[in-house]
């Protein structure tokens, strides 16, 4: 009996120790779980915003892994250090940098994923009484990216009633390749096609209605009374211009570069100049507007003008016209990836976006107008991967939009900081 109460004894104690010890290792895995899905979130919310690279303790500015000292100050070894583990010996806290993750769609490929990995020793209790081991760990794995969706509009009509809001006439072609025309106006003939003009597009969505005459067509036909979509650039900051970097309206000559800041009394590429080159960066074209014609060759690559005016220089918009050549391409990049042309919003002008002419032209990203017009006319084209945010729009000249499926190019897309895995 003795035995068998020693037996039973030993078999009891071993239970309670695997119970115990058991819940201790299940209980400390999700301490370790949650610490590092906030290690994860913290840091690639970091790397979105820059403050990475920025701060007084960079991080991810490499793909190397990177394992936390105990008092370690870059973000993600903070968060899991104030979520309880990293500060001891018995912890570990690593962080990779992966550039792919099985079955995601990461939203910005300039960003990698952050993997965190927890793992912590324990010393085990009455499980060793019973010859079981004296240690056991517990190992946590996080991995945190961006995430989001891309926009399926490339053309957003933001007036909230004008009557022709969108307007197709004269027997254009408009052909909006792979994305859709979204239209807030609740006017009766918010969306207007006429005289033998086609619309082609993903989809048409019109608040109001739809006025088709004289053999215009939308293809898709067009759905009416949705809800309003709204300004996707209504929070994007925008500039303060600074001390002139040149005065009265600029007018380059040719084999010239062009380097950013603020124009007092806009720039103007006209009568056949040639090989202006816009460098990369932001242009404040304060009044006189931005004005390309007369057989003239003009590129820009990471671009972006923000047109605005004042008292002294009076707003003025873009032209594009008599056979201008303009190759230009938006940031790929930062606060204003995308957007190519950004009107100030709280200005209230006639002077709109004009592209005439026959002007040739490859615009990579958003024009972004959006209290003001946009107008396409006389055999304009347009082949690159280009967005229109405005006021209204109106084509009396074809016009060929490709859909920027990445939302890197035009900027329209949302993004969001998840847990991936």
């Amino acid at each position: 009996m003795i035995l068998v109460v020693v037996a039973m004894s030993i078999f009891l104690i071993g239970a309670l120790g695997l119970a115990i010890d058991g819940g201790q290792m299940y209980a400390q895995w999700q301490m370790a779980q949650a610490a590092a899905d906030a290690a994860a979130q913290a840091g690639i919310m970091s790397m979105f915003t820059g403050t990475n690279a920025t701060s007084a303790h960079p991080f991810g500015t490499t793909t190397a892994s990177y394992t936390c000292a105990v008092a370690d100050l870059i973000t993600p070894c903070v968060y899991a250090r104030d979520n309880g583990f990293g500060g001891t010996a018995a912890d570990t806290v690593t962080l990779s940098f992966p550039a792919t993750v099985a079955g995601v769609t990461l939203s910005n490929v300039t960003i990698p994923a952050l993997t965190v990995t927890v793992h912590r020793n324990l010393t085990t209790g009455l499980i060793r009484m019973v010859g079981g081991p004296a240690t056991s760990s517990i190992t946590a794995k996080s991995t945190a990216g961006l995430v989001g969706a891309v926009s399926p509009d490339c053309v957003y009509v933001l007036d909230p009633s004008a009557g022709s809001a969108f307007s197709a006439s004269n027997g254009v072609t408009v052909d909006v390749n792979g994305c859709a025309i979204s239209v807030d106006s609740t006017s009766s003939s918010a969306a207007s096609v006429v005289g033998g003009s086609t619309v082609s597009a993903s989809a048409v969505d019109v608040v109001g209605g739809v006025s088709l005459n004289n053999g215009g067509t939308i293809t898709p036909v067009a759905v009416t009374g949705v809800a309003p979509v709204g300004d996707p650039f209504a929070s994007l900051p925008g500039l303060t211009p600074s001390a002139c970097t040149k005065t009265g309206m600029y007018s380059p000559p040719s084999n010239t570069a062009i380097p950013p800041g603020t124009y007092c009394g806009g720039i103007s590429v006209t009568n056949g100049v040639t090989g202006v080159t816009f460098s990369a960066g932001d242009f404040i074209i304060l009044g006189g507007g931005l004005n390309f014609a007369g057989g003239t060759t003009s590129t820009g690559s990471g671009v972006m003008f923000y047109l605005t005016g004042n008292t002294t220089y009076p707003y003025a918009s873009v032209t594009m016209s008599n056979g201008a050549n303009v190759t230009l391409s938006a940031p790929t990049s930062g606060t204003y990836l995308g957007v190519l042309f950004f009107q100030n919003r709280s200005i209230t002008s006639s002077s709109n976006a004009t592209f005439t002419g026959g002007a040739t032209m490859l615009l990579t990203g958003t024009l972004y107008f959006p209290t003001t017009d946009v107008a396409f006319s006389n055999g304009t084209s347009t082949t690159a991967y280009t967005a229109i945010v405005a006021d209204e729009v109106s084509f009396t000249g074809g016009a060929s939009i490709n859909y920027d499926s990445t939302g890197l190019k035009t900027g329209l897309s949302s993004k969001s900081v998840a847990l991936v895995q």
